[in-house]
């Protein structure tokens, strides 16, 4: 299994927001994460992404810890391509800098001439993150996550602000992904949407 998540609890403040919750992602698999706002999607996949950490459980990746000592943890990271809600990191990066960053860290190539043109990725180059809508901002940050290939793509509403010739393009790159044994686990409110992804949902 690329993705273990065993009896994850996580807090806001004094709330419970995911309550001993277990699951697994296999490689080759697309998995989306559905339920109402509020319910906890988001903060799900940033605490798989390494970013929020779990009051009680664990969180491997192809059996190394998001969460455990440094070395398994940098493993494990290395291995993520991860969307954030509101697509932001440092909004003074230009696009290529955010890639040639993620590409160093993984010990890979920048965007190939492929990824750059299923999502338009040579129009933002050269433009800062801060400057950019959040369609583009979306599309450059995907540009990122699929560097390498990771793993596992951690991706929180993709296809959000994305138009409908790159949604398509999104579609093909994530089955691409799976048929490569890459597995997904994403959030969307777009029914149809994961559908035609072929998603196997996990409702919250």
């Amino acid at each position: 299994m690329t993705l273990v998540v065993d009896r994850v609890t996580i807090k806001r403040g004094a709330r419970v927001v995911i309550d001993e919750r277990s699951f697994s992602v296999n490689a080759g698999e697309i998995v989306g994460v559905v339920g109402p706002n509020g319910c906890g999607k988001s903060t799900l996949l940033s605490s798989i992404a390494g970013v929020l950490a779990p009051r009680d459980g664990r969180i491997t990746i192809e059996g190394a810890s998001v969460w455990g000592a440094h070395g398994e943890r940098t493993r494990a990271r290395r291995a993520i391509g991860y969307v954030p809600e509101g697509a932001d990191p440092p909004g003074f990066l230009r696009a290529a800098e955010l890639w040639a960053l993620c590409a160093s860290s993984r010990g890979a190539e920048p965007p190939t001439k492929e990824l750059r043109a299923a999502l338009g990725l040579d129009e933002l180059a050269e433009l800062a993150l801060e400057r950019m809508s959040l369609g583009q901002r979306r599309r450059a940050c995907l540009g990122a996550a699929l560097i390498g290939p990771p793993r596992l793509l951690v991706l929180d509403e993709p296809d959000n602000g994305l138009d409908v010739a790159r949604l398509a393009a999104l579609v093909t790159l994530l089955k691409d992904h799976a048929a490569a044994s890459g597995a997904t686990v994403l959030a969307s409110h777009d029914a149809a949407w994961l559908d035609e992804l072929g998603a196997r949902r996990l409702e919250l």
